[in-house]
């Protein structure tokens, strides 16, 4: 039998592959509108084009864009397709519907087919480091723009996969205010820049590169962001 924390995972998971079922339908729809409609749209502009009228195109393409496509929604779940491995899917998907609900801006790309990472890596010990990450970034977000140093249109977190040959990459990054907050008190187990939150910077994150020799990872703050790279290497390399 099930515990209740089961329970309760299975329905958030239930209720997370309805949504992206349903945003992926959706998307088929618009296409298949666009597929129906683009002919006649180009038989337009064709005219206009050939009338010198450049500003009717521009105009005509900018009115069918806004009326038939939501670019947020368009975005909410970019490039998840090109991930192959159900759990490095999942836990991109939980954070960016946790994102798009509270209203932080965001940008997530992944333009590899990713099949496979090396084969050393416990992927749960992977999946958990990048959902450390991630929450990481939304509190600070959340806590920034709570304190008043953020306005809401400032908040933005951006994340990548990416994969060349058999290696794998893991970016995040998050928007700072000018703050006396450095990367030594990240790293300090039990540091949290909220005062109700135990707290574990990135503490376990560094427990991680620790217990594997072909995982590389850096982070450092420039300008407004704090910036986190995750590199982890076909073992064969690091064996040679």
């Amino acid at each position: 039998m099930l515990s209740h924390t089961q329970q309760k995972e299975l329905l958030q998971e239930k209720q997370e592959l309805e949504e992206y079922s349903s945003y992926l339908d959706q998307n088929e729809d618009d296409l298949r509108r666009f597929k129906h409609d683009y002919q006649n749209i180009l038989n337009s502009l064709k005219i206009d084009a050939q009338e010198g009228n450049v500003k009717g195109v521009i105009d005509k393409l900018s009115e069918y864009t806004n009326s038939h496509f939501n670019e947020e929604a368009l975005r909410k779940y970019k490039d998840l397709n090109h991930i192959h491995i159900k759990e490095l899917k999942s836990i991109v998907f939980s954070k960016l519907t946790q994102m798009y609900n509270l209203g932080i801006l965001y940008g997530f790309g992944c333009e590899s087919e990713i099949y496979e990472i090396p084969q050393n890596i416990d992927l749960l010990d992977l999946v958990r480091v990048i959902g450390i990450t991630f929450d990481n970034a939304i509190e600070a977000e959340t806590d920034y723009f709570n304190s008043n140093f953020l306005q809401k249109q400032d908040l933005r977190i951006e994340a990548m996969y990416y994969q060349d040959h058999d290696d794998f990459e893991f970016m995040i990054r998050n928007r700072i205010p000018n703050s006396d907050i450095t990367l030594s008190q990240l790293t300090e187990k039990g540091y949290t820049t909220k005062k109700q939150h135990p707290g574990l910077g990135l503490a376990n994150v560094k427990q991680f590169s620790q217990k594997y020799d072909n995982v590389i990872i850096d982070y450092h703050i420039k300008d407004t962001w704090f910036i986190f790279n995750l590199t982890i290497l076909p073992i064969d390399e690091v064996i040679d």
